[in-house]
């Protein structure tokens, strides 16, 4: 609504303009007294602190001294009461007057104090009946609980406020509202950024996010406060992610280590344990900081993990659900201790595979040396009839040629077995492979009337030669033990999918039951008597396996005592169209 111009508008304006300018000197009053009493508080709250620190390190006799020299220090009204709220020094009033009980009622912030530890208040003060700010903390003095004040006059901050309400009313006179929202936005540029600040900060001590930058206001001081503010931001989120990305790395590391790794805490607890060492202890799941006696059921391993925690280092073998472990701790600098696992299994059965190999190599060796030797020994005797001097001599030919082949045979297994020989992979026909072997051993199965057929055909994608060497000891083995005028070889040959297989069949002896899975063993015979008699070394069936593992295939025996055996390889296929591989 449009007000009519005249004197009564004018009236109108004044008194309008007089009214906002009493509230504007009212609320700018109320305002600043408040803004500085918080302020004045604060100080207070510092200034308490610091004079805590300084209490809690003097003496009784210096406690009046101490509160006057510290009042001196800082300008401010220091007083010293006992857990009854009585005084005990004050800097303006030196030792206490008589304690009354109206005294301590009104002494609020010092029983603020001794229940929370800080408190503070505004009131008038006994002695003389001023308003003063007061802010009190409760200090362990000499074994008993004091409350150490630190008292501000509040007229000052009164007389204050009073002029910047002056000013600001005479301001509204002249510009109304305006002064009004210049002053509004001259304490929100104030309390604002320090709002800010002290959210940020306050979530940082409390470990929650923080949220986003404080702004960085147009006042230098705040400015600076806000940058500082961020940079500690800044630096904590720093931290805080390296010790993530830290924490994560060594977490990956030990999750994808083969060995079983174990970290313990300083009472033998399980702080983290990675899955290789789960699945070496045989255990599903471990729960957060179980006791280390509780998971692992060996009592030698217990003992050693408890104990490790103690002992700077220890060191065990112990055989848990089959496995062989070698179990090493070291005690950690900081306490607890780290625990490593390590399957020794192969090892150790590696070790026992070489002990066997020597002891067996040595006496396949021995046997015919001492014939060698016997022989050799009895041909240089004089007088020994030509008859028996040629059989001695036929003697160390064929021990001679035993050697030789058990040589030959041990530099091929070793050759297979260290990797040095590679199989070559092209396209070969397994039925003139096989019927090309049996052309070496025919002459043998025609002296004993042996029979030999081949059913079936395949072309495999392998080693020529190495085809060639399994049907050879395949073929040997079963002239063995097939009986003569009635004895039969037979090589069935099937595809199936991506590989052929192959059985060779007899109808020997057959092999017990309890010797077939030894078979492709190194120097194991079923008949040692025959297969020695026969010249056989004892590694041909090894050298089989080696062979067809080396050419991405598997063999499998298969056998009843009396009737006869199959052994079955297979090898992979060749499929027309496929790219003929170069030989390795």
């Amino acid at each position: 609504m449009r007000m009519p111009l005249g004197p009564a508008a004018l009236g109108f304006g004044s008194g309008a303009v007089v009214l906002v300018a009493a509230v504007a000197w009212t609320a700018t009053r109320l305002a600043v007294a408040e803004a500085m009493y918080g302020d004045g508080l604060r100080h207070l709250d510092v200034a308490v602190e610091l004079g805590a620190k300084q209490l809690a390190a003097s003496r009784r006799s210096a406690l009046d001294g101490f509160a006057s020299a510290l009042g001196l220090a800082t300008g401010y009204r220091v007083s010293v009461f006992d857990a009854d709220l009585g005084l005990l020094a004050d800097s303006d009033l030196g030792s206490g007057p008589p304690r009354t009980p109206g005294d301590r009622r009104r002494r609020v912030e010092v029983a603020g104090a001794l229940l929370r530890g800080t408190a503070s208040s505004r009131r008038p003060s006994f002695p003389d009946g001023r308003e003063y700010l007061f802010s009190a903390a409760r200090v362990y003095w000499e074994g008993e609980s004091v409350v150490i004040r630190f008292g501000d006059p509040a007229d000052p901050i009164r007389e204050e406020a009073a002029r910047a309400a002056r000013m600001a009313g005479a301001g509204v006179l002249v510009s109304g509202l305006v002064v009004l929202v210049l002053l509004h936005r001259a304490l929100r540029s104030v309390t604002g950024p320090l709002g800010e600040v002290r959210g940020l900060l306050a979530r940082l001590a409390a470990g929650r996010a923080p949220g986003p930058r404080a702004k960085l206001p147009g006042i230098t001081e705040l400015a600076r406060l806000a940058s500082a503010a961020n940079r500690v931001r800044s630096e904590l989120e720093a931290q805080v992610a390296r010790a993530a990305r830290e924490r994560d790395e060594l977490a990956h590391l030990m999750d994808v280590v083969g060995e079983g790794l174990m970290a313990l805490t300083d009472d033998a607890r399980i702080l983290r344990i990675n899955p290789a060492a789960r699945d070496l202890l045989g255990l599903a799941e471990v729960p957060p900081f179980a006791p280390a006696g509780s998971v692992v059921r060996d009592p030698v391993m217990r003992d050693l993990l408890e104990a490790s925690v103690i002992r700077p280092e220890g060191r065990l073998e112990v055989t848990v659900g089959g496995r062989e472990l070698e179990v090493r701790t070291k005690m950690g600098t900081g306490g607890g201790s780290v625990v490593l696992l390590v399957d020794i299994t192969e090892l150790r059965r590696l070790e026992a595979v070489r002990s066997d190999f020597v002891a067996n190599a040595s006496h396949e060796l021995k046997t015919p040396l001492t014939v060698i030797r016997a022989a050799a020994e009895t041909v240089l005797e004089e007088g020994l009839p030509p008859r028996l001097r040629e059989r001695f001599l036929r003697s160390i030919e064929g021990n001679t040629v035993r050697l030789q082949r058990l040589v030959d045979d041990l530099l091929d297994l070793s050759r297979y077995e260290s990797g040095a020989w590679r199989p070559a992979r092209e396209p070969c026909s397994v039925g003139a492979v096989a019927r090309s072997a049996w052309e070496e051993q025919e002459a043998k199965a025609v002296r004993r009337r042996v029979g030999f057929e081949v059913a079936g055909a395949g072309e495999a994608v392998g080693d020529e030669t190495a085809l060639y060497q399994i049907f050879r000891n395949l073929f040997e083995n079963s002239l063995r033990y097939v009986p003569e005028d009635r004895g039969r070889i037979s090589v069935e040959i099937e595809s199936r999918g991506r590989f052929v297989v192959v059985g060779v069949k007899d109808n020997g002896a057959g092999i017990p039951a309890a010797s077939l899975p030894r078979i492709f063993e190194r120097f194991y015979r079923v008949d040692t008597a025959r297969s020695r008699e026969e010249g056989g070394t004892g590694l041909g069936l090894a050298i089989v396996r080696h062979l067809v593992s080396s050419m991405g295939g598997e063999v499998s025996a298969e056998s009843a005592w009396g009737v006869g055996t199959t052994v079955t390889f297979s090898v992979p296929r060749h499929r027309a169209g496929a790219v003929r591989a170069v030989p390795a």
